[in-house]
């Protein structure tokens, strides 16, 4: 299974951009990422109460997301171990942004500010980007 980035519709009526799943090149089934499983299902609940709008995009939402469209965007790879590191690369750097954010939100003592941080960093703990089942 193969790593990419999908657009889901929910409910017939909302476009949900950017949603990392994994594909099987065999048979064309796809499933999200294990690890957005949690933030995707809250994201489609928090829906139900937008009246309106009928596109997002799941990366403005969950950090790997983010890390993931940033990264296919901006390169073109010739293997996926060349894809794992450059991910991984793309994920440190966000990680580092996001932990000085953190020092200058406990700095100034804004504590929602440092739990919304640490949210954030939370969703990129390690994800592989090849699926091993």
């Amino acid at each position: 299974m193969t790593i990419h980035m999908h657009t889901l519709i929910y409910n017939s009526k909302v476009k949900i951009s950017d949603v990392p799943v994994y594909t099987c090149q065999a048979c064309s089934r796809y499933e999200p990422l294990p690890n957005i499983k949690r933030d995707l299902g809250g994201f489609i609940a928090e829906l139900a109460e937008v009246r309106g709008r009928k596109k997002f995009s799941f990366a403005e939402k969950n950090e790997w997301a983010n890390v993931l469209k940033e990264t296919f965007a901006s390169l073109t790879v010739s293997s996926m171990a060349e894809l794992e590191m450059k991910v991984r690369t793309a994920t440190q750097s966000r990680i580092d942004l996001l932990l000085d954010l953190y020092r200058l939100a406990g700095d100034i003592k804004d504590p929602g500010w440092m739990r919304e941080t640490e949210q954030r960093l939370e969703q990129l703990t390690v994800h592989p980007v090849r699926n091993t089942n």
